[in-house]
C-alpha cells in the first residue's frame, strides 16, 4: 500500500482554504510545448479551485491527463521533503497515456490504496509528461515507491538531469496541492451558563425571557445577562452575569424563604395601661399593635378596679383589626358608717410661770418662764432665751434656732432637729 502524507502548520488551515496556496513549483519548462499539456488533480479538487482537506486515514486518488501521446511520472513531494513514487509503481507499470486520456490512481480494482496520513500539512503532488520514456531510476525505486533522494531542491536537480537530454518541446510538468491532517475545530462562539439554587426547582428567566428550572445548563452567545430565579416560598433572585466565548459561567444561588404573611392587630382601652393577653399569653399592655400571623385570636384584658374583657378576635393578611374597649369598673364594697364623734373644744394652755426641771427621753431640762411671753432655758452650755411665738394647745417658744414646745408633755429642737422629746416635770 501506498501512502501519500503532507504537512502544514494547523494555524494555516483555514486561511489555506480561502485560498489556494501555490508554493513555486519544482521544476518548470521554460519554454513548453504548445501542442503538449498535462493535466494532474486530486478527486476532492477536479478542477483544482483550491486546497482540498484530506482527514488522517482518509484515502485520496490522483487523476492525469495529457492532450497528446505522452510518458507520465507522478511523485508526491511532502512539506517535510519526503518524496515518494505514485507513478509507475510495483502495481502500475504501464505509464504511457494516449491524448485525451484521462489515468486514476489508483483505478477500479487496484490491489493498492492511497492513504493520508500525519504530520498533517500541505501536500502535492508532481506531474511530468514526456514524449520520450525517462529513467527515474536514480530518483525513485518503482517496486517500493521509495525515494532515493529528499527534498524538493534535490528532486528538481534530479529532474533537471532526467530531462536535460529531451528537447524542451517534448516534456511538460503540473502540480496539483491538497491539505493532509486534522481540521482545526472552529474557535467557540457561545459559552455555557451552568446555574443551580438552593433549593432546586426554581424557575430560570434570563433577560426576561424564561429558559427552565434549576438545575439547567444552557448556551448563550458572549455578553451580558440578567438573570432571575422565581421559587414559590422563596424571595426572586436577581443577578447579572457575563458569558465567554468557550467558557462555562457557574452560579449556585441560595434563595431567601418569604416570610409568611402577616396582619396588625391593634389594642386599645379606656383606661390605658391594661394587660393584654394573646390567647392566654401576656404580650404587653395598652396602647398596643401586634404583627400576627392570619388567623382568629382570644384577646384578654386585665386591670385592676375594672372588670376582665375577654374577646376574639379574626387577623387578615396585610390588614389592620382595631380593638378599643371601654373597661367596666368595679364597684367598691359599702364602707360601714362610723358614728360621728363630737369635736371636743381646744382649751388653750396657760403658760406656767417660775422654774421647772424635765425630764426627757435624750436628757432633763430646766425651764425658768420669765413671764407669759418668754422662756429661759440653758442648753448646750449657754442660757438661752425664747420669746413666745404660738399659743394654744401647744406653746411653741422659738428664736429661730432653739425651739422649745409645751402641751401635755414639751419637746426641745435645735435648728429643726429634735434632741429632747416626751418631756415630763
Amino acid at each position: 500500500m501506498k501512502k501519500i502524507v503532507g504537512i502544514l502548520g494547523l494555524a494555516l488551515l483555514s486561511s489555506a482554504l480561502a485560498q489556494p496556496l501555490r508554493p513555486q513549483s519544482i521544476i518548470v519548462n521554460p519554454t513548453p510545448p504548445q501542442d503538449l499539456q498535462v493535466r494532474v488533480w486530486v478527486d476532492k479538487d477536479p478542477n483544482k479551485t483550491g486546497n482540498p482537506v484530506y482527514q488522517f486515514g482518509e484515502n485520496i486518488q490522483i487523476s492525469v491527463q495529457v492532450s497528446q501521446p505522452a510518458y507520465v511520472y507522478l511523485f508526491s513531494v511532502r512539506a517535510t521533503g519526503e518524496i515518494s513514487g505514485i507513478l509507475p509503481n510495483a502495481f502500475e507499470q504501464q505509464n504511457l497515456l494516449q491524448a485525451g486520456e484521462v489515468r486514476t490512481f489508483p483505478g477500479p480494482g487496484a490491489r493498492y490504496t492511497f492513504t493520508v496520513e500525519g504530520p498533517a500539512g500541505q501536500d502535492r503532488v508532481l506531474a511530468v509528461a514526456s514524449r520520450r520514456p525517462l529513467d527515474v531510476s536514480e530518483i525513485i525505486n518503482i517496486q517500493t515507491g521509495e525515494a532515493r533522494i529528499q527534498g524538493q531542491s534535490n528532486l528538481a536537480r534530479a529532474l533537471s538531469i532526467v530531462v536535460t537530454p529531451i528537447p524542451t518541446t517534448d516534456w511538460v510538468t503540473d502540480e496539483a496541492y491538497y491539505i493532509a491532517g486534522q481540521l482545526p475545530p472552529p474557535p467557540p462562539t457561545t459559552g455555557t451558563l451552568s446555574v443551580s439554587s438552593i433549593p432546586g426547582g426554581a424557575q430560570v428567566l434570563i433577560n426576561g425571557r424564561v429558559v427552565g428550572n434549576t438545575p439547567l445548563s444552557i448556551e448563550l452567545q458572549p455578553g451580558s445577562y440578567n438573570l432571575e430565579l422565581r421559587r414559590s416560598g422563596y424571595n426572586p433572585l436577581r443577578t447579572p452575569f457575563t458569558i465567554q466565548a468557550g467558557q462555562v459561567t457557574q452560579l449556585n444561588l441560595p434563595l431567601v424563604a418569604t416570610p409568611p404573611p402577616t396582619g396588625i392587630l391593634a389594642v386599645d382601652s379606656n383606661p390605658r395601661g391594661a394587660q393584654v393577653l394573646i390567647n392566654g399569653r401576656l404580650v404587653g399592655s395598652t396602647p398596643l399593635n401586634l404583627t400576627l400571623n392570619p388567623g382568629t385570636y382570644t384577646v384578654e384584658l386585665r386591670r385592676s378596679g375594672f372588670s376582665p374583657f375577654r374577646t376574639n378576635v379574626t387577623v387578615q393578611a396585610g390588614r389592620t383589626t382595631r380593638l378599643s374597649i371601654n373597661l367596666v369598673g368595679i364597684a367598691p364594697p359599702p364602707q360601714p358608717v362610723q358614728p360621728v364623734q363630737p369635736v371636743q373644744p381646744v382649751q388653750p394652755v396657760r403658760p406656767p410661770s417660775g422654774s421647772y426641771t424635765y425630764t426627757c427621753q435624750g436628757g432633763t431640762l430646766v425651764v425658768n418662764y420669765i413671764s407669759s411671753n418668754q422662756v429661759r432655758l440653758f442648753y448646750d452650755g449657754a442660757f438661752q432665751t425664747l420669746p413666745l411665738v404660738r399659743s394654744g394647745a401647744t406653746l411653741v417658744y422659738s428664736n429661730n434656732t432653739y425651739t422649745w414646745e409645751i402641751g401635755q408633755l414639751g419637746r426641745l429642737l435645735v435648728r429643726g432637729q429634735v434632741v429632747l422629746f416626751n418631756c415630763r416635770i
